[in-house]
């Protein structure tokens, strides 16, 4: 079941993205011969709007044959080749538009159903309790929420680090499930630790989905400069080998996907989310045979006044999805050690 999510979410994902690249195509005029769901023979073909669609055997994403793309030499350039720097922009910039609007609409969903996460700093949530400390020893369980000390209410949770500033006993006054309990805890300082992890307690707000779409907007906005460093370093890491414990590729993905089906339609939304936006991000980066480098390349055509010759442009990009191809099978590799115990 977890391939088959898996298999689901990443030809949904990558058709997506093709499909906005078909889109700013088509509204140009630029003709896209084929549109395939999948890759490999097709099974079901259908022509329509001067495209053929195609479902084909493989059913990991997909690709949209755009007319003047594929770098082949022409005595009259055709299609995307004929266009300004403005129109092969936007034929570039479009499937990454469309994961984006994906994401966003999938994140709009879960933050108007399961809600926002906003800490709230008065509650202290005991997150781990240590074997054989203190917190043990007085009661504190994991979930526990501790809401006073010395029956004042807390003003942030990190008052809770303060008892150890003020030797004595002292009375937690502790939210459990729907009820309030009162432990007791004799802090002595030869304890050195209270013996608990917490942080500030998580509350969910939920928003009607227009302002939930905005708010995933500006989440994802927030979030980008981070995911650039993190996709930066994840590659750094591969080619010196040293990857992030963090990065994971198709095994991990589809480890990820069988635990969010578990969980449900919300978590599954959620991966997909995730998978979008990475998508988006990933292809922005400028490496030929990417977006991102087809896009490097127009714009410094454009600034130094010059054309690569479709044939050494093709050439360049392929050089760049071999590159890509070759990092997807390292970390591949990681994800089979790590998944055998042999990684970290």
């Amino acid at each position: 079941m977890s391939v088959l999510w898996f298999v689901v979410i990443i030809g949904i994902s990558i058709s997506v993205h093709e499909f906005g690249h078909y889109l700013a195509a088509r509204l140009q005029g630029v003709a896209v011969p084929v549109f395939s769901i999948g890759f490999g023979p097709p099974l079901v073909r259908l022509r329509a709007g001067g495209t053929e669609w195609r479902l084909a055997a493989i059913p990991l994403g997909g690709f949209a044959l755009i007319e003047g793309m594929g770098g082949e030499p022409d005595a009259e350039p055709r299609g995307y080749a004929r266009l300004g720097f403005w129109g092969k922009t936007a034929i570039l910039l479009g499937g990454i538009l469309m994961n984006l609007l994906l994401a966003w609409g999938l994140m709009g969903y879960v933050f108007s159903t399961q809600g926002v996460p906003q800490p709230d700093v008065r509650q202290a949530a005991i997150l781990e309790v240590l074997p054989g400390s203190l917190a043990e020893r007085v009661g504190l369980r994991p979930g526990d929420r501790v809401v006073a000390i010395d029956g004042r209410p807390l003003r942030r949770y990190t008052d809770l680090a303060g008892i150890k500033k003020r030797p004595g006993r002292h009375r937690l006054t502790v939210v459990r499930g729907h009820e309030r309990v009162v432990l007791e805890l004799d802090w002595r300082p030869e304890e050195r630790q209270i013996g608990v992890r917490y942080g500030p307690r998580i509350v969910y707000r939920r928003l009607p989905f227009p302002s939930a779409f905005a708010y995933a907007v500006g989440f994802s906005v927030r979030l980008l400069p981070l995911m650039v460093k993190s996709f930066v370093a994840g590659i750094v890491g591969v080619l010196v080998g040293r990857p992030p414990a963090d990065l994971v590729g198709p095994v991990g993905i589809v480890a990820l996907t069988g635990q969010a089906a578990r969980q449900g339609a919300v978590a599954l939304a959620q991966l997909t989310a995730t998978i979008n936006l990475s998508l988006a991000v990933f292809n922005l980066l400028p490496i030929p045979g990417l977006d991102g480098g087809r896009l490097l390349l127009l714009v410094l055509g454009r600034v130094f006044g010059g054309r690569l010759t479709p044939e050494r442009e093709a050439l360049i990009n392929l050089i760049g999805l071999a590159f890509v191809f070759l990092l997807l099978i390292l970390v591949t590799f990681q994800d089979l050690a790590r998944l055998l115990g042999g990684g970290p």
